[in-house]
């Protein structure tokens, strides 16, 4: 079971699989380790993955695997005998959310709209606009710049972790 008053932050593990997208870590479990900056607490990041999955189950695979660790110390005896339960059960990843690019142009400029308001119009433009994939690639990382200039590196990254769940390939 996860400690709900923990704060949690990424472990070395944790930052290179951020940095690597090669970690073989599943795209939900990997949002979810984005949002994850040592400041935020559980009912936070309850909040801000409900569109992610269960946060208690993806934080404790998390924590087993090595990815976080509670501020100030190793992960709880508690996790880490359930880390040897966890090894023997099943697996498998869960299933992947199919997108079609007009979906994923559709998700990116409501969220836009919701994080930048009305100042989001011209961006939302240009991604609704997009033709192809790597059109639709290129306007995202325009916008998450401006989100990151207007909402910090943390609304960044958070938008980041939206979107890729919500797009196409990935």
């Amino acid at each position: 079971m996860i400690d709900k008053q923990a704060i949690y932050h990424k472990t070395p593990k944790g930052v290179e699989a951020i940095a690597n997208r090669q970690s073989g870590l599943a795209p939900k479990l990997r949002s979810l380790l984005i949002m994850i900056d040592g400041k935020r607490g559980y009912t936070e990041l309850a909040a801000m993955s409900l569109v992610v999955g269960d946060c208690e189950q993806m934080l404790l695979q998390l924590a087993q695997d090595g990815f976080i660790e509670p501020v100030g110390g190793a992960v709880p005896a508690s996790t880490a005998s359930a880390h040897a339960v966890s090894s023997m059960a099943n697996t498998e990843p869960a299933p992947l959310m199919v997108v079609s690019l007009p979906e994923a142009k559709r998700f990116t400029a409501r969220l836009l709209t919701d994080l930048l308001g009305p100042s989001a119009e011209v961006l939302c433009m240009k991604i609704e606009t997009a033709k192809n994939l790597a059109e639709f690639v290129a306007a995202v990382k325009r916008a998450r710049e401006i989100v990151r200039d207007v909402k910090g590196n943390s609304g960044a990254e958070n938008f980041i972790a939206q979107v890729e769940l919500h797009t196409p390939g990935s």
